[in-house]
């Protein structure tokens, strides 16, 4: 764990703030006791623990409300001096309209996002303090295995005894440590014990290429906070209110980010379930909610008990094997709905047998009345439904997998995006490198070979490289023609972006480079 560069000074909470005397508004309505508990303590640092189905969300958009409605009249709070972080993009904007929605009105201003739009918000302030330009590209994990794989050959790394994909995942977990390379003290076994060479060498590219990986982010951000402490003094001042949804699920580096943005203030509120921490495999620190009152002293904590979504039974059940957990603040749920039916466990040789026992389950159920919108398979992995769906179209019961490839992960959103960045950012190795021969161009790899080293020997991006040498004999005539050309399509389609929209660059872009048409000829065939 990376050593701690913040010291939290162990002054008395501030005091609770409650307006007990004015008229409870509307949006405060049906909120059970603890509920309410949790809105309208306002002030001082505040743990809810919510348990599964208590209403942890309309808590945390109740309370947004409430502050931005009282603190605005009594204190002169500026939405901009509120910072409410989620885990996902969707609950960022399920927790905006809720809150318009209580108050009656849009609210601009704040700052609403995930730990990484929010880092990349603010890294993008402070670029240079970093070695970075503001416009910097993040990568995503494609984009990060293929310039592992790259730096890998150059050092002569053997990518089959040493994946690239395991790499990422050991400089990954180094990252939501929080440690940069320098601070790496632990030994891994791969590539004979130089994956923390390897991750120096990553991150020296990466600044090359100006660009960064999702845990840069973070990690970027502690960096300047050390480094320049009169712009994490800006942030801990303008921040007076900060919540945080999913707190066991954050990291240590994400920990460490919030912990130095609430050092001044102390006014922040942190709902999550000690109980829902599923993510330690990829970093998560369930040690965080659990000494949440260690590192504020005099902290409240709420409890949220009663759940609205589950039935008793299925209460009792999850109950039950909670209590196997030892490392657990403890709460105990409960409910006013009916005990419905009993949870039932049945043992099956194979995944083969499961999916005909379900099946059978489903056509009984069928039989009964009860419709197909009624029923759910809950998998814990993609690859499970597999048995699941062939069992079903045996028995010819209609089904509709949710899921699936995300809209970002396929092939040719990543080709388009890749184009569009080289509009963007014409020095973008990487995007450069994915669609140089898509479509097919003759660019072999020998020709990459050629690019590369000259890229490294001369310590810049690709699509520099390429200008350079487009104009020697070190590249075959057809390549300089071939790359030429579309280094020349791209320097044009830039020059769009003055007088046309980004619709129209866009849409101009991919005709123009064969895309489009390579596109709709895949799919025919």
């Amino acid at each position: 764990m990376m050593d701690d560069p913040f010291e939290i000074d162990e002054f008395a909470a501030s005091p609770e703030m409650r307006l007990s005397d004015a008229p409870a508004p509307a949006y405060l309505d049906n909120l059970n006791a603890e509920q309410r508990d949790a809105v309208e303590t306002l002030d001082g640092p505040l743990l809810v623990l919510a348990g599964a189905g208590t209403g942890k969300t309309r808590v945390l958009t109740t309370r947004l409300a409430h502050l931005l409605e009282t603190k605005a009249q009594s204190e002169r709070l500026h939405p901009h001096q509120i910072l409410a972080v989620t885990f996902t993009n969707r609950a960022a904007k399920e927790m905006q309209e809720r809150v318009a929605q209580a108050l009656g009105r849009p609210v601009e201003g704040w700052w609403l996002g995930t730990f990484h739009s929010l880092s990349a918000r603010l890294l993008r302030r402070h670029a240079d303090l970093i070695g970075l330009q503001s416009n910097f590209t993040i990568l995503d994990s494609d984009d990060q295995v293929r310039l592992l794989k790259q730096i890998m050959d150059a050092e002569q790394v053997d990518p089959k005894k040493w994946p690239a994909k395991q790499l990422m995942g050991i400089i990954q977990r180094w990252k939501d440590k929080g440690l940069i390379p320098e601070r790496v003290n632990e030994s891994v076994e791969f590539a004979n014990g130089g994956a923390k060479h390897l991750y120096q060498i990553y991150q020296d590219r990466l600044k090359v290429l100006n660009a960064c990986d999702f845990g840069d982010l973070l990690l970027h951000c502690l960096t300047l906070f050390q480094k320049h402490p009169d712009v994490l003094r800006q942030y801990q001042n303008t921040f007076r209110y900060i919540l945080v949804d999913e707190y066991q699920d954050t990291n240590v580096a994400q920990y460490l980010w919030l912990r130095a943005m609430a050092m001044v203030h102390r006014n922040i509120c942190c709902v999550g379930d000690d109980d829902q921490a599923i993510y330690s495999w990829r970093g998560a620190e369930v040690g965080n909610i659990l000494r949440f009152e260690s590192d504020f002293p005099g902290a409240k904590v709420v409890k949220l008990e009663q759940n609205y979504r589950s039935t008793p039974h299925i209460l009792a059940a999850a109950s039950k094997l909670i209590t196997f957990n030892d490392g657990r603040l403890g709460k105990q749920l409960w409910t006013e709905l009916d005990t419905g039916e009993k949870v039932f466990v049945k043992g099956v040789w194979d995944g083969e047998a499961e999916a005909r026992l379900v099946g059978e389950d489903i056509e009984a159920l069928q039989r009964n009345g009860t419709g197909a919108a009624q029923m759910a398979i809950l998998v814990r992995a993609g690859f499970q439904t597999r048995e699941f769906e062939e069992r079903l179209i045996t028995l010819g019961i209609p089904y509709r997998v949710v899921g699936g490839p995300r809209f970002y992960e396929r092939q040719e959103i990543r080709d388009a995006l890749a184009y569009i960045r080289m509009v963007a950012q014409p020095n973008d190795s990487l995007a450069f490198e994915r669609i140089v021969n898509v479509p097919k161009r003759g660019v072999g790899k020998a020709t990459l070979q050629t690019l590369h080293q000259y890229s490294r020997d001369q310590a810049i991006p690709l699509p520099a490289a390429a200008r350079d040498l487009i104009d020697t004999e070190e590249l075959k005539p057809k390549m300089r023609q071939s790359i030429g050309g579309l280094l020349g399509d791209f320097k044009r389609w830039g020059e769009m972006l003055a007088d046309k929209s980004h619709v129209e660059v866009v849409q101009a872009v991919l005709d123009e480079s064969g895309y489009t048409d390579m596109w709709r000829t895949s799919k025919e065939i």
